[in-house]
């Protein structure tokens, strides 16, 4: 029992081993060569010279001979030898190329005319893309190389760009090598800060680019959603020679600087004094900082007072219409303000809110913004309230008085007398 186990070890140590050294038939053909023409698989060629044929004097059919066989593999765009050997009828020959194991076996030779050839099986474990006979052997025929793929990304406008702008991308592709890409896939990523917004072209799948040719292969629009500096991730682009062989590429980056807007922090101060208190004519104090703390000017930056009836405001800069006061700031550059100051003031008794908005327009060269509209209470959660003034309750007594002063004086005058 223990042989019979030790037998079966070494057999099934004998069988690993020979499927380790010979190829997988993954692939297998055969065909007749003539002297210095070869067989090319990809980019090897089994190439057939000097072959001799001899016929067995007993048996006619069985004819034997020899052939000497070089093997050649393209490479740095050339030709080159990478083993040889003679073959007679049956001995099979295997070698290493770039692209997996081969094999070949001489299984017949015969003459033909003036010429002697041989018939060769060819087997490989490689996968097969290209293959067939070669007239003329290695020197007639041109190999798959690396095909010299550039990708090129450009973005337009490339400067003076601002948050909510539109940049347009464009992925160019050129050929400028010897060989043709096949399979060419584009893949693209995108920089946190923008949202795509259009595709017009869209070619970034399986395309075949020849050789000497430069195209654009992909354009798209993004949006910039926030401000900074961004980078723009490499194009990644992968393709296949005619070959099979795959090889990788990666485009340039490209950096965008990306402006913020105006952004104007709107502070109205407290209106002075205590607001209740106030009688009509009296006037309430107060002040608004606008601060523009973007990189870009703010333009045509307006502010409205929203004025109740019986109140109205005044001021160095306020134009007033109606129950509206205005005032308007052609301009207000990056890390600057302006202060307006006011006063509030009442021409009959009662309660006022009155409200203040502002709005304005950002402007990046010949770009026009939205508006911004921000509510404030001019004088936080109180109401103004006025009152008759005291006076105008006191004169009249006293008027009165002085009335009857006087008749009394006068009556006192004519008694007197």
């Amino acid at each position: 029992m223990k042989i019979m186990r030790y037998g079966a070890g070494i057999l099934l140590f004998a069988l690993i081993l020979t499927a380790a050294m010979i190829p997988a038939a993954a692939w297998e053909r055969d065909d007749w060569l003539e002297g210095s023409d070869g067989y090319m698989i990809n980019n090897v060629i089994i190439e057939a010279s000097a072959i001799g044929v001899s016929t067995d004097e007993n048996n006619s059919s069985n004819t034997s001979g020899n052939a000497s066989i070089s093997i050649y593999e393209w490479k740095n765009d050339a030709w080159t030898r990478i083993n040889g050997t003679k073959l007679s009828l049956n001995n099979t020959f295997s070698f290493t190329a770039s692209d997996g194991n081969y094999s070949v076996r001489a299984i017949d030779f015969r003459e033909s005319g003036k010429f002697n050839q041989v018939r060769l099986e060819f087997w490989t474990n490689a996968n097969v893309t290209n293959y067939g006979y070669v007239e003329g052997g290695h020197s007639n025929a041109e190999g798959a190389g690396r095909p010299n793929l550039v990708i090129t990304k450009v973005i337009t406008p490339s400067e003076n760009i601002s948050v909510d702008d539109i940049i347009t991308v464009m992925i160019y592709v050129n050929n400028s090598g010897n060989y043709d890409a096949k399979n060419v896939t584009i893949t693209e990523s995108y920089s946190e800060g923008f949202l795509m917004s259009n595709v017009t072209i869209n070619n970034t799948v399986n395309q075949t680019i020849n050789r000497n040719t430069n195209s654009t292969y992909w354009v798209y629009q993004l949006k910039a959603v926030e401000p900074g500096t961004k980078t723009l991730p490499v194009t990644n682009v992968t393709a296949e020679n005619a070959v099979g062989g795959k090889f990788e590429y990666q485009s340039n980056t490209v950096t965008i600087d990306v402006s913020d807007l105006a952004a104007l922090t709107f502070t109205p101060s407290a209106p002075s004094g205590n607001t209740v208190d106030y009688h009509t004519r009296s006037k309430i104090e107060g002040n608004i900082t606008i601060k523009n703390t973007g990189t870009m000017p703010a333009q045509y930056v307006g502010i409205e007072f929203d004025l109740p009836s019986g109140a109205t405001v005044s001021g160095s800069d306020i134009t007033t219409t109606g129950n509206k006061g205005t005032v308007y700031i052609d301009q207000i550059m990056p890390n600057n303000q302006k202060v307006i100051e006011y006063s509030l003031s009442a021409t009959e008794a009662g309660y006022f809110d009155v409200n203040i908005t502002y709005n304005y327009t950002y402007n990046n060269s010949s770009k026009s913004g939205t508006i911004q509209t921000v509510s404030y209470n001019s004088i936080s959660n109180n109401a103004i309230e006025t009152l008759m003034d005291y006076w105008y309750v006191l004169l009249i007594p006293i008027i009165l008085i002085a009335v009857a002063a006087l008749f009394l004086w006068k009556r006192h005058r004519e008694y007197k007398f």
